[in-house]
């Protein structure tokens, strides 16, 4: 069985925990920079400054905080430990043919990632999602619960497209806005 550490210890890593599990990892505990009080405690391993002291062969890790922008900042600071960020897939997703789904990035139940989709590193692919053909997204992305982008949208590293969000094909998003790449 494969350990896993988690990083981040709030509602998100609730999910992400149950796909771990699901997926046959061990999960060893979780750093937080909250320390955790009541039920949960027992696998608290420390703040997430403590991360590299965990790092070792064999130990997967992911991390599980919903904002983009401080998964980045996680990743950029321990770049230098070559952590394996594992991908997370739960089972009830479906993932089409030649789907490439990258390292730290989480598909979560009854996500739908058809054939010749992209996702980058450390995205979340969140409850009921669906990202259709040929679509490339970025990393640090988090496609929101029931969102759902047409074939061959663009979605640049960092952006958000939000719960129930629906982006026409052609589209880029950025920063959850969208920006037609042609005219119709």
């Amino acid at each position: 069985m494969a350990e896993l550490i988690i990083i981040g210890m709030g509602g998100h890593s609730k999910v992400v925990t149950d796909i771990a599990i699901l997926n046959g990892y061990k999960v060893l505990g979780y750093l937080d920079d909250n320390e955790p009080v009541g039920e949960g405690r027992e696998l608290y391993l420390g703040k997430i400054e403590t991360l590299p002291r965990w790092v070792r062969d064999g130990v997967g890790f992911v991390i599980a905080i919903g904002n983009n922008l401080v998964r980045k900042a996680i990743v950029e600071k321990y770049k230098g430990l070559n952590l394996d960020y594992v991908k997370l897939v739960h089972p009830v997703a479906i993932i089409g043919s030649k789907v490439e789904i990258l390292g730290g990035s989480v598909v979560m139940p009854g996500a739908i990632i058809n054939a010749d989709a992209r996702i980058g590193e450390h995205v979340i692919v969140n409850t009921a999602a669906a990202v259709d053909h040929d679509c490339v997204v970025g990393d640090f992305v988090h496609i929101a619960q029931g969102a759902v982008l047409a074939g061959g949208v663009k979605v640049e590293s960092c952006a958000v497209v939000d719960v129930g969000v629906r982006v026409q094909r052609g589209c880029v998003v950025v920063n959850g806005e969208k920006r037609m790449l042609c005219s119709k």
